[in-house]
């Protein structure tokens, strides 16, 4: 159960993705033992509610038909005293009988409810991971992202941010694989771009002409002047990222980017790596001519699907990518089993970073709230349907990883000693939190823009961190500038075009984050990854 898996993508269809439905089944069958709910009394209520519903839409649908021939028939005169004999009471009989089924619908639904409600308790934010952990052991999850598997990361494992103020992370699911240290990040990212206005004018002019006689006349004509201009934009956008870090190739860096090559034909495949084969050979010569190491693998299919010629050092490329882990990697980019090619890898000395296409927009985590019905039914489909989905796009996050067997080794444990910090709880979990508040209790009161918040560490007593949390954000100002045209009269016009004038805003809060236990005595404002956060110590 224990054991590195060697072919990602056959395990994943032979054998674990059948093991993660049996136990997301008997974990529910669990559930439903300790919640004592009456299924099948559960599901009389359900269809009982339903057919009142489908009768109330027929009902609705009548009583719609019979007013709009009513108010059909009232236009003819002579039919108003049919209209009031026949059609009105069958309107009014038809409205009580609505009611009526909407009275009842309302009570099934409340009873339904309240059948399932021992069940729907049950339910917590950690099932999922739970199931995961059943189905792979080794993988496992951190309770939160702590301050010592940060700096573990960033001390003995390269993890780093970069342009770490244009970021905020909206969510982080933390653990380990073999000992080997993850982070799943959901972060908004802030980029300034370029946004075009547009403004217009229309001008009339007199012009004298001759018409086909020869007489002189005169004419109106008219055009509208078109203007633009280019002012800078924030733009904002959201990311899911899976940040795993490992010791093989601690010195190596490469990058390459998803190409959805399991869409293409077997034919348009094998034309590409024909003409890669090529570009390798290119290469491979420049690199000896200019004394280089790159020299390309007898594996070309590899070389040309996984295209990471970028890399910086040979033999750690080659140490990694084994035999085994080109297969697993070919294997892994043309099967539409998972999701294909539809994912980036980056690596960066002992951090690697992967971003797949079907993680974005996705939560990192399912809750209760993803779960939760009155029908048991739809709980039971919804929770092993939703736990099959998120198995998938888990695992096939780290399929790339697991591709590499050197990347399952556990670690080996002569690393830097972490430092004792004060500090408990990462910044990120910080910001996830911060994230979570109303926006209004962190952010300049002008802002009319998103913010990007920041979490720096004030202090930590009695197991509360004290963070700052800092929110950039815009206000926005309405600007005219005035651009001349030429028209077709022959004379420059002063063309108005209103822009948007994004000012920088900052703002700084302190906050308090610690356990729902300890702050259970707090004013909490907002609660997540079991931790929360509030304002008054």
């Amino acid at each position: 159960m224990n054991a590195v898996i060697f072919n990602p993508l056959e395990e994943f269809g032979s054998k674990l993705r059948d093991r993660h439905c049996d136990n997301a089944n008997r974990f529910f069958e669990e559930l439903v033992q300790r919640s004592g709910v009456n299924v099948e009394q559960n599901r009389e209520t359900v269809r009982l509610y339903n057919e009142y519903k489908e009768n109330l839409t027929k009902l609705t649908r009548k009583y719609n038909w019979l007013r709009f021939f009513r108010v059909l028939m009232c236009l003819t005169v002579i039919l108003i005293p049919l209209v009031i004999l026949k059609m009105t009471p069958k309107i009014r009989a038809l409205r009580t009988e609505i009611t009526e089924a909407d009275r009842r619908a309302d009570e099934l639904l409340a009873e339904a409810e309240k059948q399932m409600l021992p069940l729907n308790r049950l339910f917590t934010d950690r099932d999922a991971l739970r199931l995961i952990e059943t189905t792979m052991p080794l993988l496992s999850f951190e309770e939160c992202f702590s301050a010592k598997q940060e700096a573990d990361m960033r001390i003995n494992y390269d993890f780093s941010e970069g342009k770490d103020d244009e970021q905020s992370t909206l969510d982080v699911l933390a653990g380990h694989y073999n000992e080997n240290p993850f982070l799943f990040e959901n972060k908004v990212i802030h980029t300034m771009g370029m946004e075009t206005y547009h403004g217009y004018k229309t001008v009339y002019w007199t012009e004298t002409y001759r018409d086909s006689d020869g007489k002189l006349k005169t004419r109106t004509k008219s055009e509208t002047l078109h203007a633009t201009v280019t002012k800078p934009k924030p733009f904002y956008n959201t990311r899911v990222i899976l940040n795993y870090c490992a010791q093989g190739g601690p010195d190596l860096s490469f990058s390459r980017d998803a190409s959805h090559l399991e869409q293409k034909s077997e034919k348009a495949i094998d034309r590409l790596v024909k003409r890669g084969e090529k570009k390798l050979q290119r290469k491979t010569e420049k690199a000896i001519s200019q004394n280089s190491d790159f020299m390309s693998m007898s594996n070309s299919d590899f070389e040309v699907m996984f295209d990471a010629l970028d890399r910086t050092d040979e033999v750690q490329f080659r140490t990694l990518f084994t035999p085994l882990a080109q297969t697993n990697m070919v294997a892994l980019i043309r099967s539409k089993l998972g999701y294909g090619d539809d994912f980036t890898f980056v690596k960066t000395k002992r951090t690697n970073r992967i971003v797949t296409d079907h993680s974005q927009g996705r939560a990192i985590n399912l809750l209760p709230k993803d779960y939760v019905s009155y029908s048991f039914d739809m709980i039971k489909e919804n929770f092993v349907g939703k736990n099959m989905a998120f198995f998938k796009a888990v695992y096939f996050d780290f399929a790339p990883l697991l591709a590499i067997p050197i990347y399952q080794e556990r670690p080996v444990h002569s690393l830097k000693p972490i430092p004792d910090y004060a500090q408990l709880y990462a910044l990120k979990e910080c910001e996830v939190l911060a994230n979570a508040l109303d926006c209004r209790q962190v952010v300049h009161p002008n802002t009319k823009t998103k913010a990007i918040l920041k979490s720096s560490f004030v202090g930590s007593e009695n197991g509360i961190d004290e963070t700052c949390i800092t929110a950039y954000s815009y206000d926005i100002e309405k600007r005219v500038d005035i651009i001349p045209m030429y028209g077709g009269d022959g004379r420059f016009h002063n063309v108005p075009v209103e822009w948007d004038d994004y000012l920088p805003l900052e703002a700084s809060n302190h906050f308090y984050v610690s356990t729902n236990e300890i702050a259970k005595e707090k004013s909490v404002m907002a609660r997540r990854n079991g931790l929360c956060i509030f304002q008054s110590k």
